[in-house]
C-alpha cells in the first residue's frame, strides 16, 4: 500500500488505500499497541466518514472498543488520548493536504506517534501477511464527546478577552468546531 509514510498513513483516498484498507488498519492495531480499547477522531473531509465506519469495523472484529470522539482535531485527540489514558488513538485527517487526500495519524500511550519505525512497518506487515478472524466477543463504538474538556484545557493558556469585539475566519479548517 502506497499510503504507508514516516509518521502518518496518508494519500489520495480509494487510489492510495480504500476501505478494505482502513479495515485491516482497524484489525490489526489492537494487536499491534496491545490493547482493547481506541479512541478515534476525524476531521471533516468527505471521505473521512467512510474511513471511520471501516476502521471501527475492523477494531471492533478485532475485540476492540472504538471511543468515538467524533469531528475533533488533531491536538484534541493527542490531549483526549494522553489525559485518559488511552493506549491506542487515530485521527483520520490528511491534515494540510488537498481535499482528495486523507490518513490516518496513529498513536500510543501518551499520545506518541507510531512510525514506519516504531510501529507502521510492523502494521503494514500484519495486513499483507496475516489471516483476519472475527473475534467472538466483537467490541462496540462508545460515544466520547469530551469538546467540553478540551476548551477548558485551551482557555488555561488565554488571558480573559471577553471585553473583545473579534472576528474569526477558520476556513475549512477543524478549530471551527471549538469556537
Amino acid at each position: 500500500m502506497k499510503a504507508f509514510h514516516a509518521y502518518d498513513i496518508r494519500g489520495i483516498y480509494n487510489k492510495d488505500f480504500n476501505k478494505d484498507d482502513a479495515y485491516k488498519v482497524g484489525y490489526f492495531l489492537p494487536k499491534l499497541l496491545n490493547t482493547k480499547k481506541i479512541l478515534v477522531g476525524r476531521d471533516v473531509r468527505v471521505s473521512s466518514p467512510e474511513i471511520f465506519d471501516f476502521l471501527c469495523k475492523g477494531i471492533n472484529d478485532a475485540g476492540a472498543d472504538v471511543y468515538n470522539l467524533g469531528l475533533s482535531t488533531t491536538p484534541m485527540v493527542y490531549f483526549i488520548t494522553a489525559k485518559h489514558h488511552f493506549d491506542a488513538s487515530v485521527m483520520i485527517t490528511a491534515s494540510h493536504n488537498a481535499k482528495q487526500y486523507n490518513g490516518m495519524k496513529i498513536s500510543r500511550t501518551n499520545a506518541l506517534p507510531v512510525g514506519y519505525d516504531s510501529g507502521l512497518k510492523d502494521l503494514e506487515e500484519m495486513m499483507k501477511s496475516d489471516s483476519i478472524s472475527v473475534n467472538k466477543n466483537r467490541g462496540k463504538i462508545i460515544e466520547y464527546n469530551q469538546k467540553e474538556e478540551y476548551l477548558n484545557f485551551l482557555k488555561t493558556y488565554v488571558p480573559d478577552i471577553s471585553n473583545l469585539k473579534v472576528a474569526i475566519d477558520c476556513s475549512n479548517g477543524m478549530a471551527a468546531l471549538l469556537i
